[in-house]
């Protein structure tokens, strides 16, 4: 697998097609990832503590938003707009099971939409990907955060701050469910949320059974 990076700011760039239809083989992936994975709402800062942390360890940066406008040449906004939120949860389960299966010896920081862990499948992936951080953000930070974004398509056309509450309350056991760790990052510097990432990564890379796929 050819994988390239963006000039700039180190994000990968996955090869064309590997949203297209892709499935697990029979036997699934016995494949021993060590990619962080950065979870939680938007606004909790997956995107920027994921480039941090990538300086931090010298590891690529993977942002799963970013590989589905690539292949498919079209934002996030239109993508929702114009097939749906299920069309595009559909393409984020596509994405993590090329990941998984994925024979490489290299390690991503990933960066994920916020709404990733609703199907059950994707939960089960990502705990197949390696350690998974949920950035547990204050909701009225999260407000504060989106306030002025306009590329939030489940923000359009409803309250921001009621749609946040919603998100949050709706979204809490799937995260929970998911992450090996849990960080407040609300009132953290950036620096600090990437320090206590990368000692929790070298901590849970370190224990012998981390690897194992999951069922």
């Amino acid at each position: 697998m050819s994988i390239q990076t963006c000039p700039g700011d180190g994000t990968i760039s996955l090869p064309a097609g590997c949203l297209s239809h892709f499935t697990m083989s029979p036997s699934g992936s016995h494949n021993r990832h060590r990619h962080i994975i950065l979870i939680g709402l938007m606004g909790c800062g997956k995107t920027t503590v994921g480039r941090e942390l990538s300086k931090l360890r010298g590891t690529p940066f993977l942002d799963t938003d970013f590989v589905i406008e690539e292949q498919l040449g079209r934002n996030i906004a239109d993508i929702f707009s114009d097939e749906g939120e299920d069309y595009f949860r559909k393409l984020e389960t596509t994405l993590l099971r090329y990941l998984v299966q994925e024979k490489t010896d290299a390690s991503y920081i990933i960066s994920t939409g916020g709404g990733i862990v609703i199907r059950p499948e994707n939960r089960t992936l990502l705990r197949q990907l390696g350690y998974n951080v949920w950035l547990n953000v204050d909701v009225p930070v999260l407000i504060q955060r989106t306030a002025r974004a306009n590329n939030r398509p489940l923000l359009h056309n409803v309250d921001p701050a009621e749609r946040l509450k919603t998100l949050f309350a709706t979204r809490r056991p799937m995260y929970e469910e998911t992450a090996h760790d849990q960080f407040d990052t609300s009132a953290l510097e950036l620096h600090e949320v990437a320090r206590m990432i990368n000692q929790g990564a070298e901590r849970h890379f370190s224990r012998p059974d981390t690897g194992r796929p999951e069922e």
